[in-house]
């Protein structure tokens, strides 16, 4: 029987308060991951085949993702043609609704088309707070998304200093996590941008004004064999 089967590319965004990462959890863990959930709204769509979302980027346990992306089939009999691009995403959206996951965009791609190999680069912002003396002084509307620094200067000069050796190109062996796999993984990575500025927000805007805010974007680049660059976190 002849069947229809399209590949996707998603991009989907989520915030990771509740959830163990990005990447999925075994049935015993408590806290689920969100490729989880990914997969549990496409088998709501009756696939044909064995559903498997391939995440590009890992994220760790209460971390959030602006921008994640990740490739995914989807098998359909020969009398029902592939989703479209909007179909799938407001139909995914649909049913991750109770969830805090929302699908941004969907590209239907070549069916040898993978979402990790085929990343250019990879941007971690971590956010932290400063001018605070207990973490109940944070605004409401930060929870979750800033590190309060109590009773803590930084010393913002040493900081783009120590960017500056960060940038480029090295081997970031020290930095690593050792697996069976480490043997078979070039350590030496490009760090296109180690930057620290003051970051924005909302509340400090309109009413923590003695609250200072402030951001550490680091983004990798992937080398000339596809092998992911994250920042090691």
């Amino acid at each position: 029987m002849q069947q229809n089967r399209a590949r996707y590319l998603i991009f989907f965004q989520y915030l990771g308060s509740k959830y163990s990462g990005v990447m999925k959890s075994p049935a015993h863990q408590p806290a689920e991951g969100v490729q989880n959930h990914l997969e549990n709204a496409v088998r709501r769509l009756k696939p044909l085949n064995e559903v498997s979302v391939s995440i590009s980027s890992r994220t760790d346990t209460g971390v959030h993702a602006l921008c994640n992306s990740a490739h995914l089939d989807i098998l359909r009999k020969a009398d029902k043609p592939p989703f479209t691009e909007k179909v799938l995403t407001e139909a995914l959206n649909f049913f991750l609704k109770p969830e805090p996951i929302r699908i941004t965009r969907v590209y239907r791609v070549a069916s040898d088309f993978h979402a990790r190999y085929r990343a250019i680069s990879r941007t971690y912002v971590y956010r932290m707070a400063t001018g605070v003396s207990h973490h109940s002084e944070m605004p409401i509307m930060e929870k979750d998304l800033c590190w309060a620094l109590r009773d803590t200067e930084l010393d913002i000069s040493a900081m783009q200093e120590a960017g500056t050796i960060l940038s480029g190109t090295h081997d970031f062996s020290t930095f690593r996590a050792l697996s069976s796999d480490t043997p078979f993984k070039d350590p030496v990575k490009t760090m296109e941008l180690v930057q620290v500025q003051p970051g924005l927000s909302f509340s400090q805007r309109h009413f923590h004004r003695d609250i200072q805010f402030w951001e550490l974007s680091f983004k990798s680049a992937e080398d000339d064999r596809g092998i992911s660059c994250c920042w090691p976190g």
